[in-house]
């Protein structure tokens, strides 16, 4: 028997297929823009809340509620990618090992810092001078994993993610001034709230809008 050999443009109809097939998987987006809005829900209550009371107890509970949204995000998103059964294309796999990814780290981050904060023999105010970088942290998780989603989903990426990732920045220098960490903490969830925004729940509602065209 001779060996069949896959033409350019049939391993492109192939490559096509996969996108398609895990475009109907998640394409009506509602789970990006329900883990998307309910993060830019609680980080920015969690930012004006930390910088009207300045109580540290508040960046406590906001790591908190981030190490439970990256167990829910992990959780739906695999929901989303699943949803027409357990037999997936390479696309939905990478999209998987991406958020899996983008979501253990997410995980990992918060409850080192608070398990660390809890066998502490250190102040408060020592600690909490490196809580910022924890709403940091995730927010280029976020940017990076909806920019690799768009990649793989065949989509454009977001015009905002750009402006977004080199606005980060700005609060890294905010570690030069003298301002309370309880201020910095506070202005780095109200970022992730606007990355939130502008990341997973857009991307929910891009998946939203190409089922409409495609009808």
């Amino acid at each position: 028997m001779e060996d069949k050999r896959i033409s350019e443009k049939e391993s492109l109809e192939i490559i096509t297929q996969m996108i398609q097939k895990t475009r109907r998987n998640v394409v009506d987006g509602n789970n990006f823009i329900y883990i998307g809005l309910s993060l830019m829900v609680l980080s920015l209550l969690a930012g004006i809340f930390t910088l009207l009371t300045e109580n540290h107890w508040f960046a406590v509970v906001s790591m908190s509620l981030l190490v439970i949204w990256n167990i829910c995000a992990w959780f739906f998103v695999r929901k989303a990618i699943k949803r027409n059964g357990d037999s997936l294309s390479y696309t939905d796999n990478m999209l998987k090992i991406t958020w899996d990814t983008i979501c253990g780290i997410g995980f990992a981050i918060p409850l080192m810092i608070m398990i660390g904060l809890l066998f502490s023999s250190g102040s408060y105010s020592t600690m909490l001078s490196h809580y910022w970088t924890v709403p940091l942290i995730q927010s280029i998780l976020l940017i990076v994993g909806c920019m690799i989603s768009r990649q793989l989903l065949g989509m454009s990426l977001s015009p905002m993610s750009g402006l977004l990732g080199a606005s980060i920045p700005l609060v890294v220098l905010m570690v030069n001034f003298e301002v309370s960490p309880i201020f910095e903490f506070g202005c780095a969830m109200a970022v992730l709230a606007i990355v939130a925004a502008f990341t997973v729940t857009t991307l929910g509602v891009s998946l939203k809008r190409n089922k409409s065209c495609a009808v």
